[in-house]
């Protein structure tokens, strides 16, 4: 009867090089698809969050208060110490609009957007304030209003968004000429504004992350015909 001959040990030293090469490409493949989806899923939340911070932004001011040719409003560049914010790191924008549009009853509040921040260099810390104070009287006659959109309490500026690093508004006039910041008592109603914000996910840089992303997006709010 013949013996079988058994596995030597060169043999078996192949085989556990094969399986070990294996499943290094298989965790590289792995690590890769991963990798790939999550920075797929930080462009979607990026997206995400552009769409529903753009959309709550243009809603408002394009239901802001346009009376006898004038839109009641005023902007800030973020280059300009004129800012009223604290720790306001872009542009700042104010305007009164209806809190309940096409109502009757419809109450009036001072409105605002601008970009937080906090004081601090720390990464991903900032965040996009929504400055709201309602004013209850109906009546829309300008010597109603004091257009100081600096006042109003310490808690008139809530958080709206996470993750915005950036909040610039650009501003049309009737030839189409851009400006950077607008006041209605002087330069009366803009043809059109553009938003535009930056948002990013991910902590780092896209060169020390992979997973890093960030990018800017924009809206146009037309106001004349």
């Amino acid at each position: 009867m013949r013996l079988k001959k058994g596995v030597t040990l060169i043999e078996l030293l192949v085989a556990m090089g094969i399986l070990a090469l294996l499943v290094t490409i298989l965790y590289s493949v792995f690590s890769v698809s991963l990798r790939a989806w999550k920075k797929a899923d930080n462009i979607f939340k990026a997206t995400t969050i552009a769409r529903v911070v753009l959309d709550r932004i243009s809603r408002e001011i394009s239901s802001a208060l346009i009376k006898d040719n004038n839109f009641y409003c005023l902007g800030f560049d973020s280059t300009a110490p004129s800012g009223w914010r604290t720790n306001s790191i872009g542009d700042e924008f104010y305007f009164i609009a209806p809190t309940n549009p096409g109502k009757e009853t419809s109450d009036l509040a001072e409105l605002g957007y601008w970009l937080d921040g906090e004081g601090t260099a720390a990464a991903n810390d900032d965040v996009l304030r929504r400055f709201y104070v309602l004013d209850d009287r109906n009546d829309v006659s300008s010597s109603d209003f004091d257009f100081n959109f600096s006042t109003g309490s310490a808690n008139a500026s809530d958080p709206f968004s996470e993750n915005i690093t950036d909040l610039q508004f650009t501003f049309f006039d009737t030839s189409n000429n851009p400006a950077n910041s607008w006041d209605s008592h002087t330069d009366g109603v803009p043809s059109k504004i553009e938003i535009l914000i930056t948002v990013r996910i991910g902590q780092g840089t896209q060169a020390t992350n992979p997973e890093f992303y960030q990018n800017s997006y924009t809206t146009t709010i037309s106001f004349l015909k």
